[in-house]
């Protein structure tokens, strides 16, 4: 057998076998680095930011003083292992808005945001609340 039938002996079958190769790779591993896998089928992992500091939302114009107790709040965050990875904690941030505080109200619900890239999920955090004091009016 020569090189000429080597190539040509069941061409159509090669260049097929080929093309789907290609597809498969572009669907597995295409340019961006997110494979196009269904979500149910990409492995999750956990990643935990154990005492995370909480910062206070006010406006400039309200001089009131505020002591948030506890200070800091544990995340748990779930997502793709790529980006859990090179995510900086200063990218996910823990809020107590003050805003409409009133006398009556001595908790508040903390906010936290999280960079919404590769599918990254709050799956928890410990405390949920925190206990505000207006120190100064």
């Amino acid at each position: 057998m020569n090189f000429r039938d080597l190539i040509l002996n069941n061409f159509w079958w090669k260049v097929t076998a080929l093309a789907l190769a290609i597809i498969v790779r572009l669907a597995l591993h295409p340019q961006d680095g997110q494979p196009l896998l269904p979500e149910s089928m990409r492995p999750m992992h956990t990643r935990y930011l154990v005492a995370h500091p909480i910062i206070l939302s006010k406006p400039a114009t309200d001089l009131r003083e505020f002591k948030v107790m506890p200070e800091t709040v544990d995340i748990t965050l779930s997502g793709d292992s790529k980006f859990l990875k090179n995510l900086d904690d200063r990218e996910v941030r823990a809020t107590v808005d003050v805003r409409d505080i009133s006398p009556d109200t001595n908790t508040v619900r903390i906010h936290v945001f999280v960079p919404p890239e590769g599918g990254i999920r709050l799956e928890r955090m410990t405390p949920e609340r925190v206990q505000v004091e207006v120190l100064k009016q």
